[in-house]
């Protein structure tokens, strides 16, 4: 009995706050959209740049490619809140611009040319928070992703592709409210699998960004 007593004890220290935070936040508008902006990484440029490299050897061209695999990100987002818990957010994430250059040696003379791998996504996912303080609190995300790698390559190589896929979505995060209708939260965002391995290349995103947001 004593031992069943100290447990419920813990459990009230545990989730007592929260519940408090919750009843304090309670009033907060159902609605929200925000902005945010960060940066992109991704993780397996060399997917990419083989891709593009054998669809231009398939028409004679052999050709040597290198990516930079970091690049500014933004988004835009908004959002309806069921409860003070858990939300529903709909955004458009601009995953980055893609800068690389492709070396084309044959046929001669060998020359090197400026490229892009423009990638994107539409996103649906729902937003599980948990208050930690009346402010201040911490965020998991989960959902789809509708990715799309835009990759272009200019003369002489000039090689193109566009593929979109859908894939899972998953993001944690911190949150802080400044007032009622203003917030601001940082988050990490990871896009798996943008681009087509048997056109584009395929490579994971992750993606780093504070945004602001307004209730209403």
């Amino acid at each position: 009995m004593k031992n069943k007593s100290l447990m419920w004890l813990v459990v009230l220290a545990v989730t007592g706050p929260a519940v408090a935070n919750a009843a304090q936040t309670a009033d907060e508008p159902a609605w929200y959209v925000g902005v945010g902006a960060g940066k992109g990484e991704a993780k397996r440029t060399n997917s990419w740049a083989n891709q593009t490299d054998a669809a231009l050897a398939v028409r004679g061209i052999t050709s040597s490619t290198l990516i930079d695999g970091h690049h500014t990100a933004w988004k835009f987002f908004g959002g309806y809140r069921f409860n003070d818990l858990i939300a529903l957010e709909a955004g458009y994430q601009d995953l980055g611009s893609y800068s690389g250059n492709t070396t084309v040696t044959v046929p001669a003379p060998r020359s090197t040319v400026g490229a892009t791998w423009d990638a994107s996504a539409f996103s649906l996912a729902a937003v599980a928070s948990y208050p930690l303080t009346e402010r201040f609190g911490i965020l998991f995300k989960g959902g789809l992703a509708a990715t799309r790698l835009k990759v272009e390559v200019p003369s002489p190589a000039q090689f193109s592709a566009n593929e979109t896929r859908v894939q899972p979505l998953l993001g944690i995060g911190v949150k802080f409210n400044i007032n009622r209708e203003i917030g601001v939260r940082t988050e990490f965002e990871r896009f798996n699998n943008v681009g087509n391995g048997s056109t584009t290349g395929q490579s994971n995103i992750n993606v780093w960004s504070i945004s602001g947001l307004y209730r209403f």
